[in-house]
């Protein structure tokens, strides 16, 4: 979010126009990230999977989700195209969350998980950093 300083979110991968060599060097290369997902992501469940979930974590959830609104809405070239050329505009809007939250001027408590990641967030030259560079 250009306008807040602020990174998307943490990472992932994003791609429009994958069409070459051919059909399956991009389909092979689909499935490997299929696969490397499950392969990333089921530890990270497994580790948390009994982390304490409540209203603090809820209301963060969707304070993070309006976030992502704010940026389809403002930023996101696929949005922007269908509601400029007469898209649907009720399919192009089923894309978003169904709830979402806003605060005014929000602020994490300081030490907070939400401060932890509200400072990983922030805009910076991930491929410049050294190797032992340890985010501030």
């Amino acid at each position: 979010l250009k306008h807040r300083n602020e990174q998307r979110g943490i990472g992932g991968l994003f791609f429009d126009d994958l069409n070459t060599p051919d059909f399956d060097h991009c389909f092979a290369f689909m499935q490997a990230v299929g696969n490397g997902y499950t392969e990333a992501y089921l530890p990270i469940v497994e580790r948390r999977k009994a982390m304490v979930w409540g209203e603090r974590e809820r209301n963060f959830q969707l304070y993070r989700r309006g976030r992502y609104v704010e940026f389809n809405l403002v930023w996101d070239r696929g949005t922007l195209f269908g509601l400029q050329t007469g898209g649907r505009t009720e399919s192009i809007l089923m894309s978003m969350p169904p709830l979402v939250r806003w605060e005014y001027d929000w602020q994490p408590e300081a030490g907070s998980p939400e401060a932890a990641l509200s400072e990983f967030i922030q805009v910076r030259d991930w491929v410049s950093l050294p190797d032992n560079s340890s985010v501030s």
